[in-house]
């Protein structure tokens, strides 16, 4: 016999539920790994390019060129995925039957989009960050504590900005592929698209304490990475 479901039940749920996930409301936060650059824009290319197209506009110059905003990467970031995570299995033989057995589990990559500016500022950090990996003159594989960092992934609850309403963290990240940038004569009123797919150790979720914790460390870490540079 099923039970009497009506929609008045199912609003009832979903009101009582917080309401429903919505897609497009979420958040990336990722701390620079040691060495990384920090709040200061040592792209000199970029600065100039953004100086020059500014002025031939008919633009001013804009001070905050100098620096890195930390939000860039959260509002560029188009897409990503909360992580999953699979068990491993083999096949046990106790009877005449087989039978899956659990022995361990399998966590996947996961892959950001992001918008592409004209100073490509997505594509030359993950670029630089990848060239810390693998040297691109000695070919020496960095140590991993000096290119891994943590990543923060966000799913932002209901109508309210800062309250997140499930939070991952992902535990020693780093870019394991920054993939090709399409270009095309009928892409006319497309924008320019980076996508990066990330590997990481594993991944923890965490509560609403937590969280707020881990973004002031996250604060705290990149200004303190910014002042080792000088």
């Amino acid at each position: 016999m099923s039970l009497p479901v009506g929609i008045d039940a199912l609003k009832s749920t979903i009101g009582r539920r917080g309401g429903v996930a919505r897609n497009n409301r979420f958040a990336v936060y990722i701390t620079h790994p040691s060495g990384k650059q920090g709040l200061i824009n040592t792209d000199i290319t970029g600065i100039i390019s953004n100086v020059a197209g500014s002025l031939m506009s008919g633009g001013k110059v804009d001070p905050f060129t100098l620096f890195n905003d930390p939000r860039d990467m959260f509002l560029l970031c188009e897409s990503t995925q909360l992580p999953g995570k699979r068990i491993a299995t083999m096949e046990s033989f106790t009877t005449h039957k087989s039978i899956k057995k659990p022995y361990s589990y399998l966590v996947d990559e996961v892959t950001f989009t992001f918008l592409l500016t004209n100073d490509y500022y997505i594509k030359k950090y993950f670029d630089s960050w990848q060239d810390m990996i693998v040297g691109n003159n000695d070919k020496k594989i960095a140590y991993k504590e000096e290119y891994t960092t943590d990543l923060t992934i966000q799913q932002i609850g209901g109508s309210n900005d800062v309250v997140p309403a499930y939070s991952v963290k992902l535990k020693n990240v780093f870019p394991i592929a920054v993939n090709a940038v399409e270009l095309s004569n009928t892409a006319e009123n497309t924008v320019a698209l980076c996508s990066v797919t990330m590997s990481f150790d594993d991944w923890e979720e965490q509560g609403l304490v937590a969280g707020f914790k881990d973004l002031l460390g996250k604060g705290k870490s990149l200004i303190d990475s910014t002042l080792n540079l000088f």
